[in-house]
């Protein structure tokens, strides 16, 4: 059974290795049903089994785990020729399948030999054991990813692929043989060569080809929302924050041809996080008020380009934030500054304390949580916005940033969501102007980020008022995209339009049916990342 449970520990192992290339969503699309199917199949027809299997299986298990990590990493070299549907699909199929067989099918051989059925009911002995034997693995699956991510809690050292070293040694241990030695190719591979195994020798092997490229890897790191990683770009002069398979931000860096252009502050790539000030711009009753009497709360923090500017405007800042590897590399790598107040903690249970508890309420709060390719739904549901909207001020305003398609039916029924929980006292506008010329990775499709702002009590229409000088902190570009324009502004699916919807609003009951539809934006959020950073960033972690 020790074979079994490290087969079941390996489980969300594999996802995790997987999501930097393909991205966490779209690689565990069907991995819980194969994985289902493979050990339903293992357990009740291993007499059947047996005929295709070697005597001694258990002695080639250790040699295949060992392996893995050298097999994805060639693998992963592929990922844009094999795409984000078939590439998770036959990396696993050629890695943590057959591992599992293996051992699945080893495990059950040994409850056969030591005829355990035969204290069971006579005609169901092997089906109670095969099913019992089955709820024993996915018992210690499910637990295994909290363990993981204590394991990365616990110290630096703890990596991804220095826990598939530590499970293939594990096998070893519990199927010692002579062909065990077969494995130590494979592992000094990856150890040495392997430029996903974090160690400074290895992190100078993913530079040496980065930088030949033109890119240079700073930092990288594991966390409790993926892989974390910040890179530049040499030839352009920009520096990303990535998680996984998605970048949470970036920055221009401040090079001396931009000083020749007048620039002398740090800008943002993408346009959309200067928006979200404009939060600062709606006017209220209050909007008089100077801005050193003012708060806001940021939940989700990126590189933190929108709370740097609160700060920088002298309102009292808090930033929730999931990731305590997040906040660290804003500090360090993004010049975000120390006088805000941090809370490392879940946004659902934090904001859901604190609208209760009623101890404080804020007069802006801009919600920007969109990370992995997809956004972490509970923290668009009704609930949870009913409870930021009871965190605001009755003059206050909330600015909300979200990526989909307008054509899908899950993205109108969030904004949709989100413009119901303020009483449709809202406004929306895309980041950019769509392009006449798409690719044909992305023909067909309009997949944007969008800017919803809301006020918390009525009195007309939300309106913004002209920025002035004091409100550009001297960069250029907040020129061009502070102030939200007419033109990129977007309507608000009628109530005509979503009772065609089966859903029309996002609730903690229908969570499940909405997962099911993130998986097609999770796929076109992966090709568009591939456009944004090339391929080879992406593959070499």
């Amino acid at each position: 059974m020790c074979i079994l449970e490290l087969a079941a520990l390996y489980s969300p192992l594999s996802q995790l290795t997987l999501a930097p290339v393909y991205g966490s969503i779209p690689t565990s699309a069907f991995h819980h049903e194969i994985t289902s199917v493979i050990v339903l199949l293992s357990l009740t027809r291993a007499n059947m089994l047996s005929r295709f299997m070697p005597a001694n299986i258990e002695y080639y298990i250790p040699i295949l785990a060992s392996s893995i990590p050298m097999i994805q990493s060639h693998l992963f070299k592929y990922s844009t020729q094999l795409g984000v549907e078939s590439g998770p699909l036959i990396t696993e199929g050629l890695t943590y399948y057959p591992l599992l067989l293996m051992s699945t099918y080893s495990a059950a051989r040994l409850l056969l030999d030591a005829k355990i059925d035969q204290y069971l009911h006579a005609a169901m002995g092997s089906t109670i054991l095969g099913l019992s034997t089955y709820g024993f693995f996915v018992l210690v699956r499910s637990k295994s990813s909290f363990l993981i991510s204590q394991f990365f809690a616990f110290s630096a050292t703890f990596t991804r692929v220095t826990l598939q070293c530590a499970i293939g040694a594990l096998f070893t241990i519990l199927s010692p043989s002579k062909l065990s030695l077969l494995a130590i190719p494979a592992m000094i591979h990856t150890t040495w060569f392997n430029p996903h195994f974090v160690s400074p020798h290895t992190d100078a092997l993913a530079n040496s080809t980065l930088q030949a490229n033109q890119w240079n890897l700073l930092e990288r790191a594991e966390s409790n929302t993926g892989y974390i990683s910040v890179l530049e770009n040499l030839d352009a002069g920009y520096r990303v924050l990535r998680c996984d398979h998605s970048l949470l931000g970036g920055e221009w860096l401040i090079t001396d041809e931009r000083r020749k252009q007048g620039i002398t502050t740090s800008e943002p790539i993408y346009s959309v996080f200067e928006i979200l000030e404009a939060v600062r711009l709606i006017e209220t009753s209050h909007s008089g008020a100077p801005d050193n009497e003012k708060n806001a709360l940021v939940v989700g923090l990126g590189i933190g380009t929108a709370p740097k500017a609160l700060m920088a405007h002298g309102i009292d800042t808090t930033v929730v934030e999931l990731d305590p590897k997040v906040h660290e590399f804003a500090t360090k790598y993004f010049d975000l500054p120390t006088n805000h107040v941090a809370v490392l903690e879940d946004a659902v249970s934090w904001v859901q304390n604190a609208s209760t508890s009623a101890t404080k309420q804020y007069d802006y709060i801009i919600h920007d949580v969109f990370t992995g390719g997809a956004e972490p739904l509970p923290l668009f549901t009704d609930q949870f916005l009913g409870n930021v909207r009871s965190l605001l001020k009755p003059e206050g305003v909330v600015a909300v940033n979200y990526a989909g398609d307008l054509a899908d039916s899950s993205t109108k029924q969030i904004i949709n969501t989100i413009n119901l929980a303020f009483d449709r006292q809202c406004r929306m506008f895309r980041d950019t102007e769509q392009s006449s010329e798409q690719s044909s990775e992305t023909e067909a499709t309009d997949f944007l980020n969008m800017v919803i702002f809301c006020k918390n009590t009525g009195g007309g229409k939300l309106e913004f008022r002209a920025p002035v000088e004091a409100d550009y902190l001297g960069a250029v570009s907040r020129r061009h995209y502070l102030a939200p324009k007419k033109k990129l502004e977007l309507e608000f699916p009628t109530e005509e339009e979503m009772q065609e919807e089966s859903v029309q609003t996002l609730t903690m009951d229908n969570l499940g049916e909405f997962k099911k539809k993130q998986i097609e934006s999770a796929k076109r959020h992966w090709k568009i990342m591939r456009l944004v950073v090339p391929d080879f960033v992406w593959e070499l972690w």
